[in-house]
C-alpha cells in the first residue's frame, strides 16, 4: 500500500505524479489531531497515525511542508523506524551522476541536483530549486521555487531557502537558517 502523510499541494503534486503512470495512493496519514470526519472530501482514504497499522509492503511519503521542518523530520524519523519512509523524486528532476537524495526527502517538479552534490534526510526541493555541484544539503531543508544553493556550499539542517533566492558558492548556513523570497545569501566565508 501506498500512503502519504499530510493532505496539502505537496501531496497534491505526488497523486498527480502517480497517477500520470499508472500509480495509486491508498491513503493519507495525518496527525490524529488533525484527523477528522471533514477531511473525505480529498479523494482518498484517510488515516490518523495513531491507528494505522503498516504492513512488511508499506510505504509512505512525507509530505508535510515547510511550515515546521522540525516536525518534518520528526514524523519522518518516527516513519524510518516503523520501516516505511521512502523518498519521492519527481520524474521531472535531474539528478546528476554522483548526487545522492537520501531517505525521506521529496524532490518535486523540475529540480536540478548536480554532480557530487547530497541531498539529506527529510528535504523538501520544490519544483525549479537547483542545487549545484559538490554541495551538502541538510536533514529537513526547504528550497522554494527558483532557489539556487551555489557549489560546494554546506546547508545546515532545517534551514529555509525562499523563492527566488540563491545562495553564493562555498556558503555554510548554521542549522535553522530562514532565507526570505528573493535574497542573495553569503554565509560563513569558510571554503573547503
Amino acid at each position: 500500500m501506498n500512503y502519504l502523510y499530510g493532505w496539502n499541494p505537496v501531496a497534491e503534486f505526488i497523486v498527480d505524479e502517480f497517477a500520470a503512470v499508472g500509480g495509486h495512493i491508498d491513503g493519507i496519514v495525518v496527525d490524529d489531531s488533525y484527523f477528522s470526519g471533514g477531511l473525505q472530501h480529498i479523494g482518498h482514504d484517510v488515516f490518523p497515525l495513531g491507528k494505522i497499522a503498516f504492513g512488511p509492503r508499506d510505504t509512505v511519503l512525507n509530505c508535510l511542508g515547510y511550515r515546521n521542518l522540525v516536525r518534518r523530520i520528526e514524523i519522518g524519523d518516527y516513519l524510518n523506524s516503523a520501516g516505511v519512509l521512502r523518498s519521492f523524486v519527481s520524474r521531472d528532476a535531474k539528478l546528476y551522476p554522483g548526487s545522492r537524495v537520501e531517505l525521506g526527502a521529496v524532490l518535486l517538479g523540475d529540480v536540478i541536483v548536480e554532480r557530487n552534490s547530497v541531498i539529506g534526510e527529510h528535504c523538501l526541493l520544490w519544483g525549479g530549486a537547483r542545487v549545484c555541484h559538490d554541495s551538502r544539503v541538510g536533514r529537513g531543508v526547504f528550497m522554494a521555487s527558483g532557489s539556487i544553493v551555489g557549489g560546494q556550499c554546506v546547508i545546515g539542517d532545517a534551514c529555509t531557502i525562499g523563492f527566488n533566492s540563491s545562495v553564493k558558492e562555498k556558503s555554510r548556513l548554521r542549522g535553522g537558517t530562514r532565507i526570505g523570497a528573493n535574497r542573495f545569501q553569503v554565509g560563513n566565508a569558510d571554503t573547503w
